[in-house]
């Protein structure tokens, strides 16, 4: 099966998960910051497209114990990213593409967690 860690960061790069979950100013991605969040969406365009997404922010899902996703479970990121739901039970917003990373296997979803624990630990 090869280094999860290397499959998760693949599958998230072709998820487009880091184009929302980090900075970015000007249309440059602070690459520093890579997972950091609070990308706040609005009615303009959105990458082209247009958006309906109107306060949704993007979360920290770096390594990070309490502003990232750090202290999180493995099965809580993955029902996070699954079903859309927070660890503390909140529905996530839009622009998420729940339905599509629904059905990830759970190889595809393990190896997502064992990228994601590897990103630096940002607070903002």
């Amino acid at each position: 099966m090869g280094d999860p860690v290397y499959r998760g960061r693949y599958l998230v790069t072709i998820g487009h998960c880091l184009e929302c979950h980090s900075p970015m100013e000007k249309g440059v991605f602070d690459y520093g910051r890579l997972g950091a969040g609070g990308r706040v969406f609005n009615d303009q365009l959105v990458q082209g497209f247009p958006s309906s997404w109107t306060g949704s922010r993007a979360a920290n899902i770096t390594a990070h114990p309490t502003a990232g996703i750090g202290a999180w479970t493995d099965d809580e990121i993955k029902r996070a990213i699954t079903q859309g739901i927070s660890r503390d039970g909140r529905k996530l917003q839009p622009p998420m593409g729940i339905s599509y990373y629904a059905k990830l296997t759970p190889a595809d979803l393990s190896a997502i967690v064992a990228y994601l624990r590897t990103l630096k630990p940002l607070e903002k």
